[in-house]
């Protein structure tokens, strides 16, 4: 409900509406259908209308209705890019290379193809949606990165016999996460299910060894992709 607020309180104005179209009808629904269930059936008023219909009249329109809808294609953009994790460009991003322009030109003119004639328009309202920060963040959220790169950035740490077994853990968990989220804010080490070996978060955990936790930041800020990549 939250993340729908701003969307909530604009429906409610008479801008709106005003030229609303099909398209937007279709993001309407799909916004909403997953809010109905907080809806209060005990609370929630009947109300009757009784109202008379009047035809003034009958005249033929045409209606622009999209040849794919924004959750078509943004499972035809999660099933692509699942089946062509064997690409240069995907490649790279789940090893955590730098991408070139021509690498993220290719990216884009894939994604959109699989919209046809309106994939520039789905593709913005795929990203604007994901609030990805750019087009590498959201394909690197899908395929993750690849366990051994995430591994060998965190093996010096892996490695350290002065750490304890929580301490391990904690590196492993971070690495398990990275991997599979492809990008992880370094905040994240804050929130679960790492606060669950130590509630203080990884300056306590790792009480006297700043220089591990540093470099843990450091790894992590090492595999944020550059948000100029977006293009």
């Amino acid at each position: 409900v939250k993340a729908q607020l701003a969307y909530l309180q604009a429906v409610q104005t008479v801008e709106f509406w005003e030229g609303i179209t099909l398209a937007m009808l279709e993001e309407l629904r799909e916004r909403l259908r997953g809010l109905m269930q907080f809806l209060d059936k005990q609370k929630r008023k009947i109300v009757y209308t009784d109202f008379q219909d009047e035809v003034k009249g009958i005249r033929a329109m045409e209606f622009d209705s999209p040849k794919m809808t924004s959750v078509q294609y943004q499972k035809k953009v999660e099933a692509f890019i699942k089946d062509h994790l064997g690409h240069i460009v995907v490649q790279k991003l789940r090893q955590a290379e730098p991408l070139t322009q021509v690498d993220l030109d290719e990216l884009e003119r894939m994604l959109k193809e699989i919209g046809e004639d309106e994939g520039e328009r789905l593709l913005k309202g795929l990203l604007a949606r994901s609030e990805a920060p750019s087009l590498v963040h959201f394909v690197r959220s899908l395929v993750g990165l690849d366990r051994e790169a995430v591994q060998g950035a965190f093996a010096q740490f892996l490695e350290d016999r002065s750490l304890t077994p929580q301490q391990i853990r904690f590196i492993e968990l971070v690495t398990e996460q990275l991997t599979a989220r492809g990008v992880m804010d370094a905040s994240a080490l804050d929130a679960a299910p790492f606060v669950g070996l130590h509630s203080g978060g990884p300056e306590a955990l790792f009480e006297g060894k700043d220089t591990v936790v540093d470099g843990i930041f450091e790894a992590l800020k090492g595999f944020q992709p550059d948000v100029g990549e977006a293009g």
